[in-house]
């Protein structure tokens, strides 16, 4: 997915020439907390609310509380995402090549982006992995997984350069996971966690609760 697909279109627009007080009226109505500044089409800058609010309300919004995070049109979610953790503003001015205005992204329209890219309203179960970064091999886990009639419908890695090791996220398209945790297990992958929906639980865990209320019996 692009910047361009995540635009909303009702984020209002500031000006250079416009008052503290109608900034901060005008983002009172959006219910934003920042607001991007438009110059006759040419993008400017963003303002947040708090710096409006250390200023005179009877002046004019100051160049020096300006900041111009943007991402081009054709930039991939992942970009917009890494710009908004970066920042401390609720929006993300998409512009062209030139810095012409085209619009701007909030938080909540870019995570209903993620969401719908990591298909979390789909069912199934969530697996986390730890592998050593040799060991890893993505056609060997989708082997494994597709081996007891899954599909893996989403796989994210994330590598901890401190120790070497690749935290994996795999997502299947079976709520059940006893079968695929068995299996990866017994080629000695290390499950740290895993989640399964729909009140369905891996019946080690459910043996192991069983041990726990019988000693808790004696």
């Amino acid at each position: 997915m692009k910047a361009k697909d995540m635009i909303l279109p009702e984020i209002p627009l500031l000006t250079p020439g416009m008052s503290v007080k109608q900034g901060l009226v005008t983002m009172q109505m959006s219910g934003l907390s920042s607001l991007p500044i438009v110059d006759e089409g040419s993008y400017v800058g963003v303002v947040h609310e708090k710096e409006l609010l250390r200023d005179d309300v009877a002046g004019k919004i100051g160049r020096e509380n300006w900041r111009t995070p943007s991402v081009r049109e054709e930039s991939h979610l992942f970009d917009v995402v890494n710009q908004l953790a970066q920042y401390s503003d609720d929006i993300l001015p998409v512009v062209t090549t030139d810095h012409r205005y085209v619009g701007a992204i909030s938080i909540h329209s870019a995570l209903v982006a993620v969401a719908h890219l990591c298909q979390t309203s789909s069912s199934g179960a969530i697996i986390e992995l730890e592998i050593p970064r040799e060991d890893y091999s993505a056609t060997e886990l989708t082997r494994l997984v597709e081996d007891n009639d899954c599909r893996v419908m989403n796989l994210m890695i994330r590598p901890d350069e401190k120790t070497g090791i690749w935290k994996a996220c795999l997502r299947i398209d079976r709520e059940d996971a006893t079968p695929v945790l068995r299996s990866l297990e017994r080629f000695d992958y290390r499950v740290v966690s895993y989640y399964q929906l729909h009140g369905v639980m891996d019946e080690r865990i459910e043996q192991r609760i069983k041990e726990l209320m019988y000693y808790l019996e004696i």
